[in-house]
């Protein structure tokens, strides 16, 4: 069978090899998000990767997470219904990390009064997430906080 994934010319008129013409050497290079190929990584042919710290001043996320209706369970059901969630950490006493689909995720806060939280028209906030994550959580409109987070080593910051 041919080799298709070397479609590019990988010899000189020489006959010598064209090093980075090599498709097949390219595929296997990892470079970050960050400048000069430095991590996080989060983009390799699939969605983008988002990570989320949800922050509650009021909820203790590992207050019993394993059952129904728990108080995770419901910031999850609340992060699901405007981010594709790929994971979700362990909670602290007062947040969790999330990683979500970067492009799924509802940014800034149009239309957020209709919930109770507040409009903007710019997208720098997750105020729309916030907001629909308290109500989920069954909290007030100002009680949860998400921010982006990045990957360092073996922890998110």
């Amino acid at each position: 069978m041919a080799d298709i994934s070397t479609v590019a010319q990988t010899y000189d008129n020489t006959g010598t090899q064209i090093a980075a013409a090599d498709a097949a050497a390219n595929n296997y290079k990892m470079l970050g998000d960050g400048a000069a190929g430095v991590g996080p990584y989060t983009r390799f042919g699939t969605p983008q990767l988002l990570a989320l710290k949800i922050v509650s001043s009021a909820l203790d996320e590992t207050t019993t997470p394993e059952i129904t209706k728990s108080i995770l369970q419901k910031i999850i059901n609340g992060l699901q219904s405007h981010a594709e969630v790929y994971y979700v950490g362990i909670p602290a006493a007062n947040f969790i990390v999330a990683l979500v689909n970067a492009s799924t995720v509802s940014r800034g806060g149009n239309g957020a009064a209709a919930y109770g939280g507040t409009s903007d028209s710019g997208e720098t906030t997750f105020e729309n997430l916030e907001t629909l994550i308290s109500l989920a959580a069954g909290q007030a409109v100002s009680d949860i906080t998400v921010t982006s987070v990045t990957l360092t080593g073996g922890t998110f910051a």
